[in-house]
């Protein structure tokens, strides 16, 4: 197993991160939760991890200055990876001078994680076969570090919280409703400790800024955790807690409707842009989808609610629409502007300029583009 440390101030992004993935399946085991750099750095001071995952704004240390330290020092050759809310290119500059393996956003995704837990796996295979042996790569391992991990996930009700998170991205009362009482149902059955509660109103934390995020990434983050804990937190430790949860729980749907609603707008505008610049590129609904962070299917009907057709009919007028207009400006061959718009095959840029225009290019080109039967 391959030793991992988590470093952040905020325990709810260190045990929502600890929960995200099931990490002794891919061959990684969490050893150690820090609070700060310092407290890192004091640990690896008799201890060797392979894999450091640190936030980079914490008290203390921060985490670039944690990298600092360690590399210079010679403390520590682990993977390092640091996590940020702020998007900014001279951080990124530093950490990567300080052999940092990557720079990552905060939120961090499933997908992210697993994908950089997949290069740490294949560059500690490298390592071995170039001589390290495998007691190497794991001494010095945290018995209390890694029952901490151990234990989070066992006080998790992973499949509760999740239908909840579900159920308000989709701002379904009915299933809010029974979310909130099938983790309560749950927490009661274990309990309900504090350990319990705090582990699984973390990993709920962490969901809840992540699909924010994911629908607006200029959202103050610190905004949403104070709004969250301020209600959250009063609706597990105050009389009523069912009540609590579920309207607040109603609330933040509502939340991240609007932002829906306003992301689908911002994100329709992005995209027309693109589809202006580059239309002549082999531009396809699931590239786009990817690129601007929206579901395909869901991208696909905004152009349908929008436009009344599909992404492809609207690429399609914006290519015809611009031949038509190379035509009555230039004296181009048809076969050069059919090239440029994004036709590569004649025969179809033909038969979509005639379903769009009427006739073909050289009538429309002839009549200066008031072709009538």
């Amino acid at each position: 197993m391959l030793r991992v440390m988590l470093v952040d101030d905020e325990p709810f992004i260190m045990q929502g991160l600890s929960v995200l993935i099931n990490w002794n399946e891919l061959g990684f085991e969490i050893v150690k939760m820090a609070g700060n750099g310092g407290e890192a750095y004091e640990y690896l001071k008799n201890k060797r991890v392979d894999l450091i995952i640190a936030d980079i704004s914490m008290p203390v240390m921060t985490g670039i200055e944690l990298l600092e330290r360690i590399r210079e020092e010679r403390l520590s050759d682990a993977w390092f990876i640091i996590l940020s809310g702020y998007n900014e290119f001279e951080y990124a500059r530093k950490a990567i001078r300080y052999a940092c393996m990557d720079y990552l956003l905060k939120p961090i995704s499933r997908e992210q994680l697993t994908g950089i837990l997949a290069r740490v796996s294949q560059s500690a295979a490298e390592r071995k076969d170039a001589g390290e042996t495998e007691d190497d790569l794991s001494e010095n391992a945290d018995p209390a570090g890694s029952a901490m991990a151990g234990n989070t996930r066992e006080e998790l009700c992973k499949e509760e919280v999740d239908a909840l998170v579900e159920a308000i991205e989709q701002n379904d009362m009915t299933r809010i409703n029974a979310g909130v009482d099938g983790l309560y149902d749950r927490m009661f059955s274990m309990g309900l400790s504090g350990n319990i509660v705090s582990a699984n109103i973390s990993y709920l934390q962490f969901n809840l800024i992540h699909l924010a995020v994911e629908l607006d990434e200029s959202v103050d983050q610190e905004e949403i955790l104070r709004y969250i804990n301020e209600n959250v937190y009063d609706a597990v430790n105050t009389k009523g807690t069912r009540t609590h949860l579920k309207r607040f729980a109603l609330s933040y749907a509502e939340y991240l409707a609007e932002l829906k609603k306003n992301a689908s707008t911002d994100v329709l505008i992005e995209i027309e842009k693109e589809i202006k610049l580059n239309y002549a590129e082999n531009l396809t609904l699931k590239d786009l989808s990817r690129k601007y962070y929206v579901n395909t299917s869901y991208l696909g009907q905004l152009f349908r609610k929008k436009y009344d057709q599909s992404f492809k009919d609207y690429l399609s007028s914006v290519r015809i629409n611009e031949a038509a207009s190379m035509l009555l400006k230039t004296d181009e061959k048809i076969a050069i502007i059919a090239e440029k718009v994004g036709y590569k095959d004649m025969d179809y840029f033909i038969q979509k300029f005639i379903d769009l225009k009427g006739c073909t290019p050289a009538r429309y080109r002839r009549n200066r583009g008031t072709y009538t039967e």
